[in-house]
């Protein structure tokens, strides 16, 4: 469960993720109305209200969890805090500065507390750096949601290449297993980042889950017995956002060489659910 990016480089991404919601509610700086009740395509029956709604929920509840300490219990309130949002008819603006208030009390509590202190986390008794990498990918898949919604594909902002790979490996080697009561994958899918890089993830160090092939980086997901196999190679971004359903295996980023249909099985069932 331990991060491989420091505390630190941590800390400054989630920052900047949390900027840039907040950026993005604010019309990016274009004093645009920000139109809260727009679909999020990538989050079915959303809105975009929800969209942050959610978010900054989830961000102050991973704060309070740390903060808490309790290593054996799941800390209260998130359906608190998210009742606790303004609603829609009072504005992006009042939204925007709610969530800046969420965030700023989960980055208060990270920036203060231990990476090794102990609580609460998803796999049982864990260290508090479990949720600073939660939040982290967290903010930023939810931060690329609402870009998308607001703006569409163009108007995504890409995530550094180490954020990007931190990403891929948490999902490969902690959330994908903790998920762990769904049936086999229908194929072995091996996933390629290609780096164009590899200096970069020298502040952070080496994924967890990962194996090195060459320059670039290699993470398995194994299926059933028998199963075919599928290679998907990209940039870490674009297989951070295929792991997470929010591209497909027809995004332009991608190259996919193997079994094909089991992929799409695959992809169709829904890796991340």
């Amino acid at each position: 469960m331990s991060a491989r990016l420091t505390r630190e480089r941590m800390l400054d991404a989630i920052e900047a993720q949390v900027g840039l919601v907040r950026f993005a509610l604010a019309g990016g700086g274009d004093s645009v109305v920000v139109d809260l009740a727009a679909p999020v395509s990538s989050c079915p029956d959303w809105s975009v209200h929800d969209l942050v709604t959610h978010l900054g929920a989830v961000n102050r509840w991973g704060g309070v969890t740390v903060r808490d300490g309790n290593p054996h219990e799941r800390s209260r309130g998130l359906g608190e805090a998210m009742k606790s949002a303004p609603p829609a008819t009072a504005g992006s603006g009042a939204l925007a500065d709610w969530y800046a208030d969420m965030a700023s009390g989960m980055l208060e509590t990270f920036t203060e507390t231990d990476v090794d202190a102990p609580t609460w986390t998803f796999g049982g008794p864990g260290p508090a750096a479990f949720w600073l990498r939660r939040q982290l990918h967290e903010t930023a898949l939810h931060r690329w949601d609402l870009e998308n919604a607001l703006g569409g594909p163009s108007a995504t902002t890409p995530l550094p290449q180490d954020v990007a790979v931190d990403t891929v490996d948490e999902f490969c080697a902690v959330m994908y297993p903790h998920k762990g009561s769904r049936g086999p994958l229908p194929v072995t899918i091996r996933l390629r980042a290609v780096l164009h890089a590899p200096e970069g993830l020298a502040t952070g160090a080496e994924p967890v889950g990962a194996s090195a092939l060459g320059t670039d980086l290699e993470w398995v997901l194994t299926g059933a017995d028998g199963s075919a196999e599928v290679e998907v190679s990209g940039a870490p971004e674009s297989l951070a956002l295929l792991l997470w359903g929010r591209v497909g295996a027809d995004d332009p980023g991608l190259e996919i060489s193997g079994d094909r249909a089991g992929l799409e099985a695959a992809l169709e069932a829904g890796l991340s659910g």
